[in-house]
């Protein structure tokens, strides 16, 4: 492949990735990626051209933006009964931009207030999957959800928007999963359906950052009980 025509192919690449990530934070599928390589150059017949030029792209996204173009492996939905045989038997890849600045830089020029919001209920989901044995039932997240002051009714949330929407972003980011949790076991026969973690919560947060979001909010409440007995007995 001439210098020339990997250049542009790198160049597009980045631009999609930055793009989509932008448009609403997905991950890109390397599917799509492939996609747009053959539809720009139909004439390459490179092997696996596609891997090529994500790797140069990768390589250029730390050096140009400082970020990282991280590969993630999809994880598949559950299969049950027939479909379990037509379950996929390699995970789809997929990428993601990640800042390699240090933690102090990113804050101070990456990380935007307006942001904080979401990223705090996205570790909050996160923690409740988790705490409730990696799976929580919809009925139980907005339970819990209530309690805090996000409602599943709420249209207009003060920093949320739309809950349910938040909710069905956090599916489509991939930090977590819509999965059946069992066929026919609600009230009205229908089938009831929970949330799992999803490979970006176990890659960005991971099993150990949500333990310790989850231990520092009992702490916390501990604290705070602590306090109120103490003022009482005073």
């Amino acid at each position: 492949i001439a210098s020339q025509e990997k250049d542009k192919l790198v160049a597009e690449v980045m631009r999609y990735v930055l793009f989509s990530q932008h448009k609403d934070g997905a991950p890109v599928q390397r599917s799509k990626i492939s996609e747009l390589i053959t539809t720009l150059s139909p004439t390459l017949k490179r092997v696996n051209l596609a891997g090529y030029v994500i790797a140069q792209a990768q390589v250029k996204f730390v050096k140009v933006f400082g970020m990282e173009m991280k590969e993630l492996s999809r994880m598949a939905h559950k299969k049950t009964g027939k479909d379990r045989t037509n379950a996929p038997t390699d995970p789809g890849k997929e990428y993601i931009l990640k800042s390699t600045l240090p933690a102090a830089a990113r804050k101070r020029w990456v990380d935007r207030a307006e942001d904080n919001a979401a990223k705090a209920f996205c570790i909050t989901v996160c923690a409740l999957v988790s705490i409730s044995g990696g799976m929580i039932e919809e009925d139980a997240l907005w339970k819990h959800l209530a309690s805090l002051g996000v409602h599943q009714d709420d249209e207009d949330h003060p920093k949320l928007g739309n809950a349910k929407a938040a909710i069905a972003r956090l599916c489509k980011q991939r930090y977590i999963m819509r999965e059946k949790a069992s066929a026919g076991g609600g009230e009205d026969g229908r089938d009831r359906y929970g949330y799992v973690l999803a490979e970006r919560a176990l890659d960005e947060l991971g099993q150990d950052g949500v333990d310790a979001f989850v231990q520092g909010i009992m702490k916390g409440a501990g604290d705070d009980e602590g306090e109120q007995e103490t003022g009482a007995a005073a």
